[in-house]
């Protein structure tokens, strides 16, 4: 059974004081959104909620009893407790590839910035000094840089592609073995590229499997100095380990785009040297953020209507785009 009209309650939102892109969308597919006011008895009548922050628990999907779908700003869908949601016959809703060239260029800016030293050189502007050595040891010609990407999905893509265009040594691992590799991309084993990258990019999916992936083993498995890269989620990382690995000198850098919890061992190298952390903004474009708001609530409402809370022959299925 199709529905043409219904409720989407947004539990939380990317603006907090602004739902006219949300409000605009639902209303072109002839649906109400509104902001959930924090009532948990409101929630029964919501045909779709959509949320950011919030955690959709399973004590929360209990009480979406009208609820057929669950839209989340952003990629990841770590917020719901998917087993629940499959319980209840709730689908979830993603928007993976809204900030693709933003966060791919991000990325690759600090891996830049981190390779080339561009720390700030205020010491020396006026040109009164003749210390440049101090300043370029180590940098190298982008043919002789090599680039390990970890995870090809679409970020990790468009950076290699960014990483070929610029002469870098591109290699590529990937969970898939079935992906096409675009010229100038070599794939290779997850050791092997560890062993010989001088920069690696970590980018692959966070999920009960991956938690911590990047762990003391493969700190081992790097070249000394090679620099590290993660705009994906910081849950990829043994944030223990990388810290030390900074402080010991096997890391030559670390970049990353998160906030970090405040008891994460990674809060006590912010002050470093070869630390370059930027706040979970990687993502961000005027566009990226537009497309986000109306992508979200148009993609939950779209999934709403080929969807039946009560088609008890039907499975509803997580869909993750």
């Amino acid at each position: 059974m199709a529905v043409t009209g219904g409720l989407v309650l947004a539990v939380d939102s990317l603006l907090d004081d602004d739902l006219t892109v949300e409000e605009a969308a639902a209303d072109e597919l002839g649906w109400e959104l509104r902001r959930w006011s924090g009532d948990y008895r409101e929630l029964a009548a919501a045909d779709a909620i959509v949320h950011v922050r919030r955690v959709i628990d399973r004590d929360f999907i209990s009480r979406l009893t009208s609820c057929r779908v669950v839209g989340r700003f952003g990629t990841g869908v770590d917020t719901v407790d998917l087993a629940a949601a499959e319980a209840a016959r709730i689908a979830v809703v993603n928007v993976r590839d809204y900030c693709v060239s933003e966060l791919s260029n991000h990325t690759l800016g600090l891996g830049l910035t981190l390779v080339q030293q561009l720390g700030p050189r205020h010491d020396n502007v006026d040109g009164q000094r003749h210390g440049w050595q101090e300043y370029i040891t180590g940098n190298r010609r982008a043919g002789d840089t090599s680039a390990l990407v970890i995870g090809l999905g679409a970020v990790g893509r468009h950076l290699a592609k960014s990483l070929v265009a610029l002469g870098w040594n591109t290699m590529i691992t990937s969970r898939r073995t079935d992906v096409p590799l675009d010229p100038g991309m070599r794939a290779v084993t997850l050791t092997r590229g560890l062993a010989r990258a001088d920069v690696v990019f970590v980018q692959r999916e966070l999920d009960p499997g991956t938690q911590r992936f990047f762990d003391e083993d493969l700190l081992r498995c790097l070249r000394p100095g090679a620099v590290l890269v993660n705009t994906a989620r910081v849950g990829l990382l043994d944030e223990g380990a990388v810290a030390a690995a900074v402080l010991d000198g096997r890391l030559g850098g670390l970049g990353l785009d998160a906030r970090l919890r405040p008891d994460s061992p990674l809060t006590d190298i912010l002050d470093h040297p070869r630390v370059l952390v930027t706040p979970h903004i990687g993502w961000y474009s005027e566009r990226s953020l537009s497309e986000l708001r109306r992508r979200t609530v148009a993609d939950t409402i779209t999934t709403c209507q080929h969807s039946s809370h009560h088609d008890t022959e039907q499975d509803v299925p997580h869909v993750f785009h």
